[in-house]
């Protein structure tokens, strides 16, 4: 097996992805993962999510947010922080989101909920192994987060996402996800 870059990964799985969702089959894929989803204990028991706020080109996290909120369960969402930190925030109706550089939404003010109150904390990336390791977009933010997070951590893949076997370095950084949905 050749070993490549994160980053050659990042983008040959940037273009995967946005292939796949570009096919008419992938909102059924995509309907199946949300279930499975929606139907995982930990998820049905979690009284805060926290979850990003999804690109275009990304998985998209707007059904999990209804989800969420349709039930009267908190949703909480990052913000970057300097030295590559992040802290997650309560999203509702009076949320005040704004564009980073890098493309994203984040909330601007709002109340910070501790990371100890994070129940589930569904986790975005662009590759994951079967023995749950992951690439995500750059930077280490989830890597740091998920470093002392004790709530469940969750991955939805669709099937360009899914490798065997990594095929770049895991860092002893690099954190595992507790469940990867595929």
């Amino acid at each position: 097996m050749v070993i490549q870059s994160k980053q050659q990964i990042r983008e040959q799985q940037m273009l995967a992805l946005k292939d796949f969702l570009g096919n008419p089959d992938a909102a059924t894929v995509m309907d199946r993962l949300y279930q499975s989803l929606f139907s995982d204990p930990d998820f049905k028991q979690a009284n805060t999510v926290g979850v990003t706020l999804s690109m275009a080109g990304e998985v998209s996290t707007a059904p999990i947010i209804a989800a969420v909120q349709s039930t009267h369960r908190q949703v909480v969402v990052p913000r970057t922080l300097p030295h590559r930190q992040m802290e997650f925030v309560r999203l509702d109706d009076r949320t005040n989101l704004k564009a980073t550089k890098f493309g994203t939404r984040e909330p601007v003010g709002g109340h910070v909920v501790a990371k100890s109150a994070i129940d589930v904390l569904i986790v975005p990336g662009l590759a994951f192994t079967r023995d749950h390791y992951r690439i995500g977009f750059g930077g280490g933010y989830y890597d740091r987060f998920l470093t002392g997070f004790t709530g469940c951590s969750i991955a939805l893949a669709t099937p360009p996402q899914i490798f065997d076997q990594p095929n770049w370095q895991i860092e002893p950084f690099d954190q595992q996800i507790d469940k990867i949905i595929f």
